[in-house]
């Protein structure tokens, strides 16, 4: 796993800009702190950093050339299958037996189209092409690696993180509000845009072709996706096994140690007894919290001991909690406010000191249908959706029901049962009284007005789950859940890995009905079957807690902080397109009403506040 960086220009480097870019290298130290190099000619740059993983000799280094010097390559990423794929280069002579080697030399004798349709892996990758004067870059199947660029008529620039972009002097870096929008409703920034008006970032499954003669930028998918609507009901549950099980097998495979990311649900459970299968001697670690509403320490504890493997629990308390917050500006160089960030840097920082792999259970929500907003939509579409008794009169009778029931003791007893928070709750009614299209609101911060635009960004006519479910894995996945442990993970050197996001399970569940994975009552039903297979029922979690925070806790701890922060901004004229009286009227509601279902909202300023504080001199006006 590594940092990549390039620039390619019309007119020749002189000795002043070639320092400058190589400045901007350092700053995915972090990303890739065993190794730095890179490679100039008249008018283009290429810089690496590497984690060393695989074949940890000097022989990998990057940027890396092809035994014919026509390609050089700057790579981010493992390729899982290399072994496989280095028996198409029989006749080549090979010495260096590495992904990174492996995957240069099969883009020099088949090229890039042929090569990527090949890979099974995670990867950002770019490739100059040095006798046709092409620049190529390109993005997984799923987006688990990043990457950014800009371009005008006289540079191409790319980075696997905004960093090096935001300090570039030569780019202009003014706020996109489109963005920032969209970043106050969901907490993220969307697949394609980032938070400047002319950076973009590469969408997963595809590549870039630029035409360093012509200037010309032509963008490619990498694997064509074909939607179906012929399901079948069968399936071969040992088939879904093996597929786990080389799945697993295959992210095992390093030159240093690995260790595993273990909560006491359904997904890392699994990939924890496969990895017991075949290695007992892999560490687990799990995060722990004093509030028993969020902690799982106790029981994953329980699920690695029954499996064999040790576990390392991390108590999250205030000295750490404050380190975590005051890393998530530098980690994070662009506005994310999902609050399990939190506990995610904190068990990277401590898995960094003794492992720099590390498997987790991310993706299996998305996979196998695990998310509870699957089937909250079942009963929407099937209760409420064409309901004559659902309108304004009859949400204004619940809002009152609930109001009161939330407030009670028993109530109070069941939501934290069921882990339904009031901003769930309220979610959820804002969701069965609406007749249209209701997946932005799955995943919108809260139903409060958007202080730059309260327009909802259309995501098509989703008609049936698995349209969820696809969303899901195209927005939410490669947004939220991969963009966190990416960068919370890289942030401390770690590379995780995620079993359950390969394109080979990916292909075989694709054509499966979604009624086989979950219904009204029930979800993740493949995996449920597996699991009660191979852990006592009791040893399972009842209840959903994902990687959650008591985020109300955190939030009033920095209550000084946020209120600072918010006054030293809000004047600024860079920002003068959103409404700041939206945003202290809802900070008002959460601190001095209690109203605890802003929380996510709260959050997502008060992370957008330290973001732009940090980067106020580079944003332009």
């Amino acid at each position: 796993m590594c940092g990549i960086i390039g620039s390619f220009n019309k007119k020749k480097l002189d000795d002043n800009k070639k320092k400058k870019l190589l400045d901007l290298v350092h700053l995915l130290k972090c990303r890739g702190p065993d190794n730095l190099d890179y490679y100039f000619d008249n008018k283009n740059f290429l810089g690496h950093t590497r984690l060393s993983i695989i074949d940890l000799s000097s022989n990998s280094n990057q940027p890396i050339h092809s035994n014919c010097k026509r390609f050089i390559m700057s790579f981010n990423g493992e390729i899982y299958n290399f072994k496989k794929l280095a028996s198409l280069l029989k006749d080549q002579n090979i010495v260096n037996f590495s992904d990174t080697k492996i995957l240069v030399e099969l883009i020099s004798k088949f090229g890039i189209e042929f090569t990527l349709l090949k890979l099974q892996g995670m990867f950002s990758i770019s490739v100059f092409d040095k006798k046709n004067n092409f620049l190529y870059l390109a993005r997984d199947f799923f987006g688990k690696k990043p990457l950014y660029y800009f371009h005008n008529n006289d540079q191409i620039f790319f980075s696997s993180t905004l960093s090096p972009i935001i300090k570039n002097s030569e780019i202009i870096k003014e706020i996109n509000p489109e963005t920032l929008s969209y970043y106050f409703n969901n907490g993220f920034c969307p697949t394609d845009k980032s938070i400047f008006k002319n950076v973009k970032k590469l969408m997963p499954n595809s590549y870039l072709q630029f035409n360093l003669n012509s200037w010309e930028l032509l963008q490619f998918e990498i694997h064509k996706k074909t939607k179906t609507n012929k399901f079948i009901n069968k399936f071969e549950l040992n088939k879904v096994e093996t597929l786990l099980i080389n799945s697993v097998e295959k992210r095992l495979i390093s030159d240093v140690p690995v260790s595993l990311l273990l909560s006491s649900g359904i997904d890392s459970a699994l990939v924890s007894y496969y990895i017991s299968q075949i290695n007992k001697n892999i560490d687990t670690y799990t995060v722990g919290f004093s509030n028993s509403l969020y902690d799982e320490s106790k029981d994953s504890k329980r699920i690695a001991k029954y499996f064999g493997l040790k576990n390392n629990t991390i108590m999250l308390d205030d000295q750490k909690l404050s380190k975590s917050l005051s890393d998530i500006a530098n980690a994070f160089d662009e506005p994310f406010a999902d609050s399990s960030q939190i506990p995610t840097m904190l068990i990277f920082n401590e898995v960094s000191k003794f492992s720099k792999v590390c498997l987790t259970g991310d993706g299996g929500d998305e996979i196998f249908f695990g998310y509870n907003r699957y089937q909250w939509f079942l009963i929407w579409k099937l209760f409420f959706k064409k309901n004559i008794l659902i309108n304004k009169f009859s949400k204004n009778f619940f809002k009152i029901f609930l109001n009161v029931f939330q407030k009670a003791k028993f109530g109070q007893k069941i939501l934290n049962k069921k882990n339904l928070t009031t901003n769930k709750l309220e979610k959820f009614l804002d969701i069965f009284f609406d007749k249209e299209n209701v997946y932005e609101k799955f995943l919108r911060t809260s139903s409060e007005k958007n202080p730059i635009s309260d327009n909802f960004k259309s995501f098509g006519n989703l008609v049936n789950v698995k349209d969820l479910r696809d969303h899901d894995i195209n927005n939410y996945l490669v947004n939220d859940i991969l963009t966190k442990v990416d960068r919370s993970s890289m942030f401390y050197s770690v590379e995780a890995r995620s079993p359950f996001l390969d394109k080979e399970i990916y292909d075989y569940l694709e054509n499966i009905s979604p009624d086989v994975h979950v219904s009204i009552f029930n979800r993740k039903k493949i995996l449920k079957n597996l699991i009660n297979q191979k852990l006592p029922k009791n040893l399972i979690s009842k209840s959903k807690k994902g990687f959650a925070v008591p985020l109300n806790d955190v939030l009033f701890s920095f209550y000084n902080d946020v209120i600072s922060d918010f006054h030293k901004i809000k004047n600024d004229d860079r920002l003068n397109f959103i409404n700041f009286n939206i945003i202290e009227g809802v900070i008002y509601k959460y601190f001095n009403n209690k109203d605890y279902k802003l929380s996510y909202q709260v959050w997502s300023y008060y992370v957008f506040f330290k973001w732009f504080k940090k980067y106020q001199h580079n944003i332009s006006g």
